[in-house]
């Protein structure tokens, strides 16, 4: 499935799924380092996965954060839950996907719970039926959510109406596969920046630069 971009205020979940210290062996001795597994989503059927690494833990999830920005897809949800079960694999982590009746709740990991739960998917089962790798089983939860078809895709595929598919009648409604919008949260407010212009000691408006771009810098020092 292809990717989606989507204004990052829309995001409004954001999951640290894991954050661990990491370590590099280099001349002068190991040099220390943060790496975070951050899930983003909007709650409403895009979600995206990223990683980071940086010596501080705060610039390893906001890296992460980013990372996972760019990655965002958009996931096919039919009322609550997924369209149908698939399997998804990464490595050796494979992790199954399956519908679940309204009420059932999110039966997955803590892995799988941070993806379905930042896509919007209140009513799924999942089973994990390889590795337990934290990183892998997000991925592999990543790539089943990629692999989801809608009914009506596969029916343009076929050539055939959709009434005409064998998948269940409470399928066979065009409207549950409209493609669904970023909601704004309820307190979100646009704020307006107000254009700051500045004077110099002459008294003109704006910024004044060289012709060589350099700006107030001194000249270099004559040795």
């Amino acid at each position: 499935m292809a990717r989606v971009q989507i204004d990052a205020e829309l995001l409004v979940v954001e999951k640290v799924v894991q954050l661990k210290p990491v370590s590099k062996t280099v001349k002068g001795g190991r040099k220390r380092r943060f790496s975070s597994l951050v899930v983003v989503g909007d709650g409403n059927g895009h979600v995206g996965v990223g990683m980071g690494k940086s010596a501080s833990v705060p610039d390893a999830i906001r890296k992460g954060s980013q990372r996972a920005q760019k990655n965002l897809i958009e996931v096919p949800i039919v009322h609550t839950t997924v369209p149908h079960m698939v399997v998804g694999r990464t490595g050796a982590a494979r992790v199954m996907l399956k519908p679940a009746s309204p009420g059932t709740g999110v039966i997955a990991g803590p892995a799988a719970r941070a993806v379905v739960e930042a896509a919007g998917i209140k009513d799924i089962l999942t089973k994990s039926l390889g590795s337990d790798n934290a990183i892998n089983n997000v991925y592999a939860v990543l790539d089943g959510l990629r692999q989801m078809q809608k009914a009506t895709t596969v029916a343009a595929r076929r050539g055939k109406e959709l009434k005409d598919l064998a998948v269940p009648t409470a399928l066979k409604d065009a409207s549950l596969y409209e493609p669904r919008q970023p909601q704004l949260p309820a307190d979100y407010q646009v704020e307006e920046k107000p254009n700051r212009v500045r004077e110099d000691s002459k008294g003109n408006r704006g910024r004044s630069r060289s012709p060589q771009g350099g700006g107030n810098r001194r000249p270099p020092r004559q040795r």
